[in-house]
């Protein structure tokens, strides 16, 4: 026959009621601390992606911002371009006028200065001509003789 064993019977009954205890007082506190310890790594994966989150918006602004910088860095450049331009081309325009004014000017004292060797010329030739005629004609004329021939001459010499 099976001999019973009591030994068996309070181990196993020690063990349930260590159980019961265990789980009363320990595994309670046990599973508490787990969900809290679980609750916090959940917060922390939460932050870190709200963090990256952040992150991903911050570094799409400053792309942005990169992008408008740029654009309007080439805005100014070009603005800048266009006023050198515009100056360059006040500059050509006013040294042509300067040049234009230069060659008037150089042409007018051209026509004076021809205009006036020409009237010398004339004199000169008229007082050659008054020479010519006194030792042709043998004597002085008289200074009114001299002036009309003189006046006579010039007269010829403009209509030529």
């Amino acid at each position: 026959m099976l001999k019973f064993d009591w030994n068996i019977l309070f181990t196993f009954v020690n063990l349930i009621i260590f159980y019961l205890l265990m789980k009363k007082f320990l595994f309670g506190r046990i599973k508490k601390v787990m969900d809290e310890r679980k609750a916090l790594i959940q917060k922390q994966f939460d932050d870190a992606q709200e963090t990256a989150d952040k992150a991903d918006e911050k570094l799409a602004d400053y792309e942005e911002k990169i992008a408008n910088v740029e654009a309007e860095g080439e805005e100014i450049i070009a603005e800048a371009k266009d006023n050198a331009k515009a100056e360059y081309d006040k500059i050509i325009q006013r040294a042509e006028q300067d040049a234009k004014a230069l060659k008037a000017d150089a042409q007018k004292q051209i026509a004076q200065e021809t205009e006036s060797a020409r009237r010398e010329a004339r004199e000169q030739i008229a007082a050659l001509a008054m020479q010519a005629a006194e030792k042709v004609v043998g004597a002085n004329v008289s200074a009114e003789t001299d002036s009309d021939i003189f006046d006579e001459f010039l007269k010829e010499s403009s209509e030529d």
